[in-house]
């Protein structure tokens, strides 16, 4: 093949250019080369611990350990104090303290009410730039400033929304809480107040979302300075309240619909979600020691929709979120928080669980609580074995409180199939020595979904917990067609 004199040029050319562009490519090949050995030195020296607790209520302590001496621009360690919302150190950051490099650092500082929402990142200099070496860490001792400091009181283990149990919306007057005799809040956000919601949940940001649901309620907004004042100032008041022990924290929020943020990704969701429950738990047991809070799951459990199913965008696993929301809590110092579930029947309109002849897709319900994909009170042992791995127990090293937050039995099958499942729900709870409470929603929230009681299905509520319990007993498993609650319970 024969080439013009021009055509030559062109070519010597082209060849000058792609030469250039291979010594660039592999001069930026070295220098990530570099990069990467050096945050593989740093990766060898994070902490293998950090830990940021209260001394007393003045003082907070500050330690970490490291597996070796962290290589550094300046021989020295450095703590920085970070925003909820904050994961890297900017290079304009200024420490709040210093030390020589070590393997056990040690740091003590003064407490101050602002610092009970924010954490504290161990850092070294690394070309210029502040490198964390460990985890940031809240304060994870919290109750050790509380005022109120009274013992629990002992609970029954039924109980019924509207009379125990309230919602407290945080964009509303919280003064009906405060005045009522509960012992259980839900802590909503219907997003009217944008201070107190997400800014990913905001009005601006629901046309941007590329996977959009149907908000009931709203992410809070733990993200900037004026949200976690706004929210951590009515928490705080409530938990000096002479009879809320429990705080729920959201409502399903593996479900975007009833804790909405525009679509990210689930790693960012929950991310979002853990750093409102921190502040909202801080905020809790920095006022009452005695308090719980809880974190709040619907019934999916184990279902792994895939990337592009329509299902994947709009709620996640329950366990999944547990995982990830526990990796979480535990990474910036572990917490004593609990699991409110709601165990309704699968599907919530079909109360005759023992027999799904009469339900439209019966087998394949029965098959999601077969498989454990959903989590009723058949199976509630999926929720609470799993809750029994080690990398998921509290601080104590116990199994977390489990509280069966909402559960309603539909009436339209007749007041003695009602019954009969309530009382099996009911059984389902007291069976299970990691529940603590079954909570009954005995309303007429929802089309289709009616669970008031009358006749049959209210003479047996109202036996439970009492003597009379034993012959609703009996009555319910001749019912159903049963020897022993083992036959339809695990």
């Amino acid at each position: 093949m024969r080439f013009t004199i021009d055509e030559l040029k062109i070519k010597k050319h082209i060849c000058k250019v792609v030469m250039l562009l291979l010594v660039m490519v592999l001069g930026m090949h070295a220098d990530m080369q570099v990069s990467a050995n050096e945050e593989r030195a740093l990766d060898m020296t994070f902490a293998t611990s950090a830990l940021s607790l209260l001394s007393n209520k003045t003082t907070i302590s500050y330690t970490a350990v490291l597996p070796e001496l962290p290589v550094s621009d300046d021989g020295a360690l450095y703590l920085f104090e970070l925003q909820p919302s904050e994961y890297v150190v900017s290079p304009a950051a200024v420490p709040v303290a210093s030390a020589p490099v070590s393997k056990t650092p040690s740091f003590t500082l003064p407490y101050t009410e602002g610092r009970l929402y924010t954490k504290l990142g161990l850092a070294v200099k690394s070309n210029g730039q502040n490198v964390l070496i460990a985890h940031p860490q809240y304060i994870a001792n919290p109750e050790l400033l509380a005022i109120y400091t009274k013992p629990r009181a002992v609970r029954p283990l039924k109980s019924e929304q509207g009379k125990e149990f309230c919602n407290l919306n945080l964009s509303g007057n919280i003064s009906g809480v405060l005045a009522g005799e509960y012992t259980t809040v839900q802590v909503m956000n219907t997003g009217s107040d944008q201070t107190v919601t997400n800014p990913y949940a905001r009005a601006e940001a629901v046309p941007m979302d590329t996977h959009p649901v149907t908000p009931r309620y709203y992410m809070l907004n733990a993200s900037d300075p004026q949200g976690i004042k706004a929210i951590t100032s009515e928490l705080q008041l409530c938990a000096l309240s002479a009879t809320l022990e429990n705080f729920i924290i959201g409502n399903e929020v593996n479900m975007r619909t009833w804790n909405y943020m525009m679509w990210t990704d689930w790693d960012h969701y929950v991310r979002e979600y853990a750093q409102a429950f921190r502040v909202s738990y801080n905020a809790i047991k920095s006022r009452n020691a005695n308090a719980r809070v809880f974190v709040c799951i619907d019934q999916n459990w184990d279902r792994n929709r895939r990337v592009g199913h329509k299902e994947y965008y709009e709620y996640m696993d329950g366990k999944d979120f547990l995982a990830k929301f526990n990796e979480i809590i535990a990474s910036e110092g572990n917490i004593d928080w609990g699991v409110a579930q709601h165990p309704y029947p699968v599907p919530l309109t079909y109360a005759k669980f023992w027999d799904m002849s009469e339900c439209r897709n019966g087998s394949y319900m029965a098959e999601q609580i077969a498989s454990g994909k959903m989590v009723s009170f058949q199976n509630l042992s999926l929720l609470t074995n799993y809750l029994q791995r080690p990398e998921l127990l509290s601080p104590a090293g116990n199994v977390r409180h489990v509280i069966l937050s909402e559960i309603g039995i539909v009436n339209s099958q007749g007041e003695e199939i009602q019954a009969a499942t309530i009382y099996a729900a009911y059984m389902a709870a007291k069976r299970n020595p990691y529940i603590d409470e079954i909570i009954y929603l005995l309303a007429d929230s929802e089309p289709a979904i009616d669970t008031r009681l009358s006749g049959q299905s209210q003479f047996v509520y109202d036996s439970l917990g009492t003597p009379g319990e034993a012959a609703c007993d009996a009555w319910a498993k001749s019912l159903i067609g049963i020897s022993d609650w083992s036959q339809v319970l695990r």
